[in-house]
């Protein structure tokens, strides 16, 4: 188990043990406050916002070993219990979090191209936030593109 608290030492959040990819990583279910968060599961690291309300975790979409792997970064706000999900990296890790005020920082690392993307996001511009008790809609396949026959 791996645990964090939040910089005001009101939460916890703690990664317990859930599988391993062939060759690769390992993965977690996430609870914070001792409160499970469901039909997810997350790699490491987990981040706290300076405010302590949002901790930012790597969810994972898969984790099938052919498919992935597929992740992005999730904040998570205690308060509300909500969740919101930032740009799928397919075949890439979000990872390296951190804050600058209420900027969020992180990376999208993609092993197999040998690309790093840098990411910020404000998190006061994220909205597409979710109840953590409803089931995640599962990842969707890219549109054909528009100059590719069908």
């Amino acid at each position: 188990m791996h645990t964090t608290r939040s910089p005001d030492g009101t939460h916890r959040a703690a990664l317990h043990f859930e599988g391993e990819i062939r060759f690769g990583p390992e993965y977690f279910r996430l609870a914070i406050d001792g409160r499970e968060v469901p039909h997810r599961i997350f790699g490491k690291p987990l981040c706290w916002s300076p405010d302590a309300r949002v901790v930012v975790a790597q969810e994972w979409l898969t984790t099938d070993y052919g498919e992935g792997p597929v992740t992005c970064a999730a904040l998570i706000d205690v308060q509300a219990w909500a969740i919101a999900r930032l740009e799928v990296a397919v075949k890439g890790f979000a990872e390296d979090f951190r804050f600058d005020a209420q900027t969020l920082r992180y990376r999208l690392r993609f092993p197999a191209m040998g690309e790093v993307f840098d990411v910020a996001v404000e998190t006061d511009a994220v909205h597409a936030w979710t109840g953590i008790d409803v089931q995640p809609r599962t990842q969707a396949p890219d549109p054909p593109h528009p100059l590719r026959p069908l």
